[in-house]
């Protein structure tokens, strides 16, 4: 996050500060356009992944039906082949070989002219129902193949279908994901300007109202944050100030009573670690992008973990080189992670 610009009078800045707040956010009618435009967006882009969805379903479903279709053709033609074998053998056992036993029958003797043409009529009997069999799965396969011919027809449309719908499926999130976008950035804007807007207005109220006759209309500003300290708190700017074990101070001392709530001033990720100088330290990664260290600790609350804004992560005390001293909480501010700037004007105006 970028400093605060050049400096402002003091009654100057505290009206442009009180101005801003209480005007209408700027952009509201555009964010709200911007908004119903990601909602008419995802609304197109649900109706078409119903239609491909749909385009996907009907070709599953022929897929289906052609597999069955392919499987009932295997059939009739493994039938017909049975079949068509099983008359022929038939056939030929009684046209030529003139049945199973026939050539030990004497047909001069009435009785055995009597068995050869029972014989006969029992073959034909066969080999007419395997005709009418043969004639019904070939119908069938018939039939079953114009089936089929229908439904690769109606399979080769439904890809068609498909890929239409594909296309435009993937148009609808393109859409989708740029009205997304647009919108996103549009409120990245605004919180952008809100932020300077609340930068100006701390650092007026903290010229304002400091004793220190240091000059913080320049100085960082974090914004968004609550007062790293649960209960009774005093400080001053001792940014700078000498130091033994460090050269000179790179945070704000905030003095309370041993054991009082420290909190995550910001939510983030938190992470502790114990030192020399630090004591019992604890490092909060906020989403805001800024790193925050408390120092001196006396204790612990939990161990690493994700905390939202107001969590308690531990215990004012006086570990580390603060030893033997008042119990406090030593607060850094680092925006982007980088090296430390003066905490004093970040939390003057909230503690």
């Amino acid at each position: 996050m970028s400093k605060i610009g050049r400096r402002w009078p003091v009654v100057v800045a505290v009206a442009l500060a009180l101005a801003a707040a209480n005007a209408a956010p700027a952009g509201a009618a555009e964010i709200d356009d911007l908004r119903a435009a990601v909602t008419d967006a995802r609304t197109a882009a649900t109706q078409a992944t119903q239609r491909y969805m749909d385009a996907v379903n009907r070709l599953e479903d022929l897929e289906v039906q052609i597999a069955a279709a392919e499987r009932d053709i295997a059939a009739n033609r493994e039938t017909i082949a049975r079949l068509s074998g099983l008359a022929r053998d038939r056939a030929v056992t009684a046209y030529v070989s003139r049945g199973t036993g026939a050539g030990a029958l004497d047909f001069a003797r009435p009785l055995d002219r009597l068995r050869r043409a029972k014989l006969l009529e029992q073959a034909n009997a066969r080999d007419n129902a395997a005709i009418e069999q043969l004639a019904v799965a070939t119908d069938a396969l018939a039939a079953r193949e114009k089936d089929l011919r229908v439904l690769r027809a109606d399979a080769r449309t439904a890809r068609d279908q498909r890929a239409v719908e594909q296309a435009d499926l993937d148009t609808q999130m393109q859409n989708a994901q740029a009205a997304l976008s647009t919108f996103e950035e549009r409120i990245k804007r605004e919180d952008a300007a809100r932020q300077e807007q609340e930068r100006a207005r701390l650092a007026a109220q903290l010229q304002a109202s400091s004793q220190s006759g240091r000059d913080y209309a320049s100085a960082y500003v974090a914004t968004g944050l609550i007062c790293p300290i649960r209960g009774p708190v005093s400080f001053i700017d001792s940014w700078g100030f000498p130091r033994a074990t460090t050269g000179w101070h790179q945070g704000v001392d905030l003095m309370t009573p041993r054991g009082t709530p420290n909190v995550a001033a910001v939510s983030g990720r938190v992470e502790m670690h114990a030192g020399a100088t630090s004591g019992n330290g604890a490092w909060l990664y906020g989403d805001d992008g800024n790193l925050y260290y408390y120092f001196h600790l006396d204790a612990y609350e939990g161990g690493d973990r994700r905390v939202q804004r107001g969590d308690v992560i531990g215990y004012a005390g006086n570990t580390g080189d603060a030893s033997g001293g008042a119990t406090h909480t030593h607060f850094e501010v680092h925006p982007g992670g980088g090296p430390a700037v003066n905490p004093y004007p970040t939390v003057a105006p909230i503690c």
